[in-house]
């Protein structure tokens, strides 16, 4: 652990992205950010024809997608230039270059849709006929129409797209707050030193033997947060407020409805998460009530829920190591998926070094005919191996998506997306505990690993999906979203999911403040469904079931082509059915209990 976090020039060049891939100078930045500029031009000038015939729709929806993904390339380039360290004014100003260029994009666009709908299906039918060329764009093209009720006028659809940056603001608003300006201050560790506290250092204090180190680097976390939590609570409020009355413009029911049906997802699969959960939260709590014990807790907070159950087993992995381990663990998806995954490894395409103004947490975000870009915050223990192993999932999904779909199919559903991520950790542990077999303090950690990285991924979110429902239902109903409202939800799900065997905290709480996927809207409960579903083919793979691995592939390499529930399907999973989650409970019990059985 650093005492002193880096500067980013600080920071060896192996260990950060490699953005001339996506640019060599910022001549070119500047240079396409002015071919956007004349390809909206070119837009605008015959929007007011692109229905007129097959020929002029062709043309249209090719330059509208070849325009978006030369914005894709310049937002990229900024974006990883302006994540690197987000309080240096450089990178700002190409973030601001980029974001200004996107939006008069967006507006420029924003007519394609509601034209689009206003053709008939017998109309697109014709078109489809007449130019077999457009059959390419044909799944987005019906897409679009069948969202036709919740489409506005050209007029209405521009207005919306010129607010969008006003629409923005509380959420970017409350990630400046979040990773550049809250300090946590210095904190002494468990040796008596001064060191940075960071939300990297943090979580590995969390992991701490020492209950009281725990205690104090919670309690400064939180504090810092609380000083702030106004500032939170009104950007959260604004954003979910803007929501709904996004949703009441678009005629949709509520906001859910609304961030659902563009994907065709039913509702039901929301409530059923939830529902089915609720009924498997005796197997939590179980849990919680042996980490108690075995760990001779009088009392179990929050901030224990993390530490080893075997400490002396804990597993510390420098990035070189991690990279290995990750490699070896994934072997099962195939040759083709290890070499893919060692050029990802070799090319910079990885972020890795925490250092002083960059963006926390960790992210992939794919930039088409570059490749994947991974952001990381890297510290020496396990979790961190767990987070490459994660972000490689997406950053793969996206290589397949590439290599199989065109430009305006690669951009996967979110519903789809942490499928791939949340498998590779589950290879991951499978890896692990079958290297350590003979190991029970090693494979007891492991298990401990699974087991609460299925609390995180599922319990956990499953509970912020239930929150998140809650501030915009209450929202729509013209409650104010204050602080202490949305902290009494908060705290009250987190003593109903935990269970009697954790203590409330002695201090107050916002922890709602410090999720930022809350601005995401309707995001997190896919979390929780995502590792259900890659529970069930990890499993599938890993027995060696026939044609398991030939699915998965097809799924990675699906992108945006078919409706999320349909490409799942295709890879075994029928999430309409409740019967992935009582499976995933299922197993998860089933370790829950072996690792109760070798401690």
């Amino acid at each position: 652990m650093a005492k002193k976090q880096l500067t980013r020039a600080e920071v060896p060049e192996a260990l950060t992205w490699n953005v001339t891939d996506i640019f060599t100078t910022e001549a070119d930045f500047k240079k396409a950010i002015q071919q956007v500029e004349k390809q909206i031009v070119e837009i605008q000038a015959n929007s007011r024809h692109m229905t007129e015939s097959a020929t002029q729709l062709l043309a249209l929806t090719e330059l509208l997608y070849e325009s978006e993904e030369l914005l894709m390339k310049v937002y990229g380039y900024a974006a990883r230039v302006n994540d690197g360290d987000t309080a240096d004014p450089h990178g700002n100003d190409l973030m601001n270059q980029a974001l200004l260029i996107v939006n008069k994009w967006e507006a420029a666009v924003s007519f394609y849709d509601p034209k689009i709908t206003q053709l008939s299906a017998a109309q697109l039918d014709q078109f489809l006929d007449d130019k077999p060329e457009l059959k390419r764009y044909e799944f987005n093209l019906r897409r679009i129409q069948e969202q036709a009720a919740h489409t506005l006028t050209p007029a209405e659809e521009k207005l919306l797209a010129q607010l969008q940056p006003a629409i923005d603001d509380a959420s970017d608003i409350s990630s400046k707050l979040d990773d550049a300006d809250l300090d946590f201050g210095m904190i002494k560790d468990e040796n008596g030193e001064e060191v940075q506290l960071t939300n990297a250092t943090a979580s590995e204090f969390a992991t701490s033997a020492d209950q009281d180190m725990r205690m104090r680097a919670s309690k400064q976390v939180a504090k810092a947060y609380r000083s702030m939590r106004n500032t939170f609570g009104a950007t959260l409020k604004s954003h979910v407020h803007a929501q709904n009355i996004l949703a009441t413009i678009r005629h949709f029911d509520s906001a859910r409805q609304m961030n659902l049906a563009d994907q065709k997802i039913p509702e039901a699969v929301y409530d059923t998460l939830i529902n089915t959960t609720h009924e498997h939260l005796d197997l939590m709590h179980d849990y919680y009530a042996f980490r108690k014990a075995y760990l001779g807790l009088d009392h179990m907070y929050q901030f224990d829920r993390h530490v080893p159950l075997v400490a002396d087993a804990k597993l510390s992995l420098a990035f070189e190591e991690g990279k290995k381990v990750t490699m070896a663990a994934l072997a099962p998806l195939g040759k083709d998926y290890q070499n893919y995954l060692q050029e990802e490894f070799e090319q910079r395409w990885i972020d890795a070094a925490e250092n002083k103004g960059k963006r926390s947490g960790g992210y992939e975000d794919d930039v088409y005919g570059v490749h994947p870009y991974i952001l990381l915050n890297w510290n020496d223990i396990y979790d961190s191996t767990s987070t490459l192993a994660h972000e490689s999932g997406h950053a793969l999904q996206s290589v397949y998506t590439d290599k199989a779909q065109p430009f305006w199919y690669s951009q996967y559903p979110i519903f789809i997306a942490e499928i791939a991520s949340t498998l590779n950790e589950s290879l991951l542990n499978h890896y692990m505990l079958e290297k350590y077999a003979d190991d029970p303090q090693i494979k007891a950690f492991i298990l401990t690993q699974d087991v609460d990285s299925f609390i995180g991924t599922v319990y956990r979110q499953t509970l912020f999906a239930e929150f998140e429902h809650f501030i915009y239902t209450e929202d729509a109903k013209g409650t104010t979203l204050t602080p202490d409202l949305m902290a009494d939800k908060f705290n009250g799900l987190f003593k109903e999911y935990n269970g009697d065997a954790v203590t409330d905290l002695p201090w107050k709480d916002d922890t709602w403040a410090q999720i930022p996927h809350f601005y995401y809207d309707y995001y997190v409960y896919q979390y929780a469904t995502s590792k259900a579903i890659a529970t069930a083919l990890a499993d599938d793979i890993i027995s060696g079931k026939p044609g398991a691995l030939e699915n998965y592939k097809k799924f990675l390499s699906a992108g945006a082509s078919n409706y999320p529930v349909e490409i799942v399907k295709q890879a075994g999973v029928d999430v309409t059915k409740r019967d992935y989650l009582d499976q995933a409970f299922k197993l998860f019990g089933e370790e829950v209990e072996e690792l109760k059985r070798i401690l």
